[in-house]
């Protein structure tokens, strides 16, 4: 066959269904309480709330005034002075946080305090210690803590997570993303020694775990801003080692200067195929994926997503909390699962500053 025809694509046949959506749960009926009325609840928690159903009873906001005018936005009944009126009110069943992570620890633990579950942002804390310290308060207080780890329920991750568990790429052997593209930071992180890792590399360690596992080594390299304009790690590298003998890597880049190229890039070959996303973001268009397996014709193929990372993705982590909370299996988003991607990050902070391979075993048991 010719590489034209080779390299082309297709959508595909009727007789190859690729089910990939997670179901929502049954019950949606939970009073959400919302902390923040910021870009992310405006774009992206309140729009995929509204779509799939779910009940929001009120608002709070460090700006009353913001906070208002989202209430008004999405027809939302309550609007609370403060965070301890929202608490206090027993129609809010979940709370669902979205500030900076340096505030989320005290509004956790208020809310556990409260018996309130929680829908918490990621990162879940600034470092492992005050992760592991949150989970073990809202286990000991009875309530279910999930972290808003959105970024494995954008469709192409999704859909690439069903052709490694139908077999379609085989043994997995490489894989690799490249994210290039210049992040509007928010005012907060460009005061934070801790940057690319822990705000930006933490979606695409938990990608990685999502299709794979948590890796048993990392070894990591940052570098600063050139100009000098951030405390934190501007540039960031690492490559993941498991037993099996695969090899995941990543660079994500702040730095660069081409517009043509701005994008996040993923790649996975196999013993038995190739897979080849673009995530829509940063640009907003859709999530695309392209794959070749030797199990189907030869050609390329490049299924239909449906759905989006931004605002799709919330209606579903939202969802894992309700179903977590209705049958009290945690959710592989719970606070306790979200550790190792955070032992994940911890580690890439460690390997680069003293120049070695990290075991996550390390970071998860020292």
């Amino acid at each position: 066959m010719d590489n034209h025809k080779r390299e082309g694509a297709c959508t595909m046949s009727e007789s190859f269904k690729l089910e990939y959506l997670p179901r929502l749960p049954e019950k949606k009926e939970y009073g959400i309480g919302i902390v923040g009325s910021g870009f992310i609840v405006k774009e992206c928690h309140l729009p995929a709330y509204r779509e799939a159903g779910y009940r929001v009873v009120g608002i709070t906001s460090r700006n009353v005034n913001n906070a208002k005018r989202t209430a008004d936005e999405f027809g939302i009944p309550q609007v609370y002075e403060n965070v301890q009126e929202m608490l206090a009110d027993p129609d809010i069943e979940v709370v669902d946080i979205a500030v900076p992570p340096h505030e989320q620890p005290m509004i956790i633990r208020e809310a556990a305090r409260h018996g309130k579950h929680i829908l918490a942002q990621k990162p879940l804390a600034i470092n492992m210690v005050q992760a592991r310290e949150l989970v073990a308060f809202c286990k000991e207080a009875g309530v279910q803590l999930v972290v808003n780890q959105n970024g494995r329920f954008d469709p192409a991750i999704l859909a690439t997570k069903a052709l490694l568990e139908q077999g379609y790429v085989g043994k997995p052997v490489v894989a690799t993303i490249e994210l290039r593209f210049k992040p509007h930071w928010q005012p907060y992180q460009q005061e934070y020694e801790r940057l690319m890792f822990l705000f930006m590399s933490i979606h695409h360690l938990d990608q990685f775990r999502f299709w794979f596992g948590t890796p048993d080594l990392i070894y990591a390299s940052a570098a600063p801003h050139p100009a000098g304009q951030f405390k934190g790690d501007y540039i960031g590298s690492y490559i993941l080692e498991y037993d099996s003998g695969l090899r995941a890597s990543a660079w994500d880049d702040g730095f660069t200067w081409d517009p043509e190229g701005f994008g996040v890039f993923y790649k996975i070959e196999g013993t038995e195929g190739v897979v080849k996303m673009n995530i829509g973001w940063p640009h907003g268009g859709p999530s695309t994926l392209r794959f070749y397996s030797k199990r189907l014709a030869d050609q390329w193929y490049s299924p239909e997503l449906e759905g989006s990372w931004f605002p799709g993705a919330f209606r579903y982590t939202m969802g894992e909390l309700f179903r977590q909370i209705e049958t009290g299996v945690p959710s592989a988003i719970s606070g306790e699962n979200n550790l190792e991607t955070m032992a994940m990050v911890e580690a890439c902070y460690l390997s680069s500053r003293e120049k070695r391979a990290v075991s996550i075993a390390e970071i998860l048991h020292g």
